[in-house]
């Protein structure tokens, strides 16, 4: 049975392969028409549009920020992906807001610890619930502003994507605008006139 089936397979795929050849049509395949071309001077000047794009679209590649960096910048350190999208200003101001809110957090913390210490080593009534009520709000607040740092965290990292599409996308139009109609264009590939 095995020795039947292969050659079966084989010549299925052979059949197939050639009605596959017969139902190829040249002449709809060669059609510039579909393109939106007329002529051969406009299929030249699409393909010249298109090696210019190439070329503006290597300086792109040098100067732009790819966003997975700056996610990756954002979430170690917030505010670094937009200092490195050249916003300086929004990146200090999330920088500087987590730093806060996390330093406050600490410090919170740390006296909940403080009257926490009291509270364990508290030997009359009174000591105890007055040390363990005092220990209880500073947690509180920790807590708060933990998860006000974690929601700083989050908006950080959205607002890096739409940061640093911004600044690319601005690095996109300088470069057309530097680069993409000058008669003497220099570039990774050299130095180009047109006339």
């Amino acid at each position: 049975m095995p020795r039947i089936l292969l050659p079966a397979i084989l010549f299925l795929l052979v059949i197939s392969c050639l009605q596959a050849q017969e139902s190829f049509d040249l002449n709809a395949f060669s059609d510039s028409t579909k393109y939106g071309w007329q002529d051969w001077r406009d299929r030249g000047d699409y393909r010249a549009d298109l090696l210019d794009r190439q070329k503006l679209l290597q300086l792109y590649e040098m100067e732009s920020n790819p966003i997975r960096r700056s996610i990756a910048k954002s979430m170690a350190l917030p505010g670094w992906g937009q200092i490195s999208s050249r916003s300086y200003t929004k990146g200090t101001i999330i920088l500087g807001s987590e730093l806060i809110v996390l330093g406050a957090s600490l410090y919170f913390f740390d006296r909940s610890n403080y009257y926490y210490d009291k509270y364990m080593n508290a030997t009359q009534i009174d000591d105890i619930e007055n040390y363990y009520s005092e220990a209880v709000k500073p947690r509180q607040y920790s807590i708060l502003l933990l998860s006000l740092g974690g929601i700083i965290w989050i908006y950080n990292i959205f607002d890096v994507i739409e940061t640093t599409d911004a600044y690319n996308a601005m690095i996109w139009q300088d470069i057309v605008e530097k680069y993409g109609s000058q008669p003497v264009n220099i570039g990774p590939g050299g130095v180009q006139i047109r006339f």
